[in-house]
């Protein structure tokens, strides 16, 4: 176990980003699903992991920054992806009147960058919509599950390998 999380867990991540990515470009042009922009960012934010991990696992050189720059986007994503289960579960009435109805460039056209992701964060009605589901979880449940899991295997190697510094 701690071989595969020294030799082979970058091209692990690797491997996992890939395949959102492909399921990413496959709900959106092969099944016609339209993504929010809650949707979008972590869409964006699973192609910065993968490019990070892509350049970390075939260079030899700053390792430990590239894991700083994957946990900082795998953190975007995370807290995309929770927030849109969180508007999912809002009653209907309680829905915020966001900004997930305009496309995503025109908000950056017309607010200055952290205003607009503010915005985005807001959510509205679009973004708490369920459009599919596999094994009763639905897209933002699955990339949920995904940004963690990735953050956690990142934490793990990490632990360990300050525990085999101590000893």
């Amino acid at each position: 176990m701690k071989a595969f999380f020294q030799n082979y867990l970058d091209f692990f991540i690797t491997f996992c980003s890939g395949f959102v990515v492909l399921s990413q470009y496959y709900l959106e042009n092969i099944e016609g699903f339209t993504p929010c922009n809650l949707c979008l960012i972590q869409s964006y934010t699973a192609r910065t992991v993968f490019v990070i991990f892509l350049i970390k696992a075939l260079t030899p050189i700053l390792k430990t920054y590239f894991d700083i720059l994957g946990i900082l986007a795998l953190t975007i994503g995370l807290s995309a992806g929770s927030r849109q289960i969180y508007l999912q579960n809002l009653p209907k009435d309680q829905l915020p009147d966001g900004l997930c109805d305009m496309p995503f460039d025109v908000i950056f056209n017309i607010y200055p960058f952290f205003e607009g992701i503010q915005k985005i964060f807001i959510g509205s009605s679009k973004c708490a919509e369920e459009v599919w589901t596999f094994l009763s979880l639905n897209i933002a449940e699955w990339s949920t599950i995904y940004f963690a899991s990735m953050i956690l295997l990142i934490l793990l190697r990490y632990l360990l390998i300050f525990t085999n510094m101590t000893k």
